[in-house]
């Protein structure tokens, strides 16, 4: 009750002061209201780790900007996937999920040389999918074209593109044979789950599998990886879940 009247207070004093400022705080209590409302989607039950704690003080990473591109991942995302890319040694990466090429790109600069990312997306000439995708805007992502676009041209030696439904892809060539798995594909809970089955298939012992947008935004993939065992630990600061086989 005191923290409600004094919440309150402060209310009060901003709307008196500068009214225009109860925009900022009422738009970070829905927010925080938004992430809490469904248990489903509650991300507060995953156990989290600082950035620091995954890198070390003298780690060094390259880093590309892309401005204004949205559906990708964040600098810091970009960082802590470059964290565990140098922890691991890592040298071969399966990703779900090319789109744009954001996140290859992060993930290509930051392999060494003899380095390979195995990047999967729908085939433009033939964008069909097998499983459900649940929103519509990830339907319209699914079907554009452009996909690896934005990866630079000298870094494609180190990316080998697949063209297929993930949902049908035969992981058998790749099996226990990759250092970090990246799940950034469809977002609905049974593309999650086939991603992530077929990148645990894939993934070696001590590897790394990581999951995109495990957010309250994204209920499904938060409501799948809470049916994990174990339990994936969340980056603070960013939308990144990760479990290490």
């Amino acid at each position: 009750m005191n923290k409600t009247r004094s919440f309150l207070y402060r209310i009060a004093k901003i709307a008196k002061h500068n009214p225009a400022d109860l925009r900022v705080v009422f738009g970070t209590a829905n927010a925080v209201a938004e992430a809490i409302e469904s248990p489903s989607a509650d991300i507060r039950v995953f156990p989290s780790i600082d950035y620091a704690d995954i890198t070390c003080a003298s780690s060094r990473f390259v880093m590309q900007t892309f401005p204004g591109i949205g559906a990708s991942i964040s600098m810091l995302e970009g960082a802590a996937l470059a964290a565990f890319i140098q922890k691991l040694g890592a040298k071969r990466i399966f990703e779900f999920g090319t789109y744009k090429g954001v996140s290859t790109t992060q993930l290509a600069l930051n392999l060494p040389d003899g380095g390979m990312v195995y990047t999967l997306d729908l085939p433009e000439d033939h964008p069909a999918y097998t499983l459900a995708i649940t929103k519509a805007e990830e339907r319209e992502i699914a079907t554009e074209i452009g996909k690896g676009i934005l990866i630079p041209q000298e870094l494609r030696h180190k990316v080998i593109f697949l063209r297929s439904d993930s949902a049908t892809f035969d992981t058998t060539p790749y099996l226990g044979s990759m250092d970090l798995v990246f799940v950034d594909g469809a977002h609905s809970f049974d593309y999650v789950k086939n991603d992530t089955e077929k990148g645990w298939e894939m993934l070696r012992p001590g590897g790394i599998i990581a999951w995109h947008d495990c957010t309250p935004s994204h209920p499904e993939v938060v409501s799948y990886l809470k049916s994990r065992t174990p339990m994936p630990t969340l980056v603070q600061g960013t939308a990144l879940a990760f479990v290490k086989k």
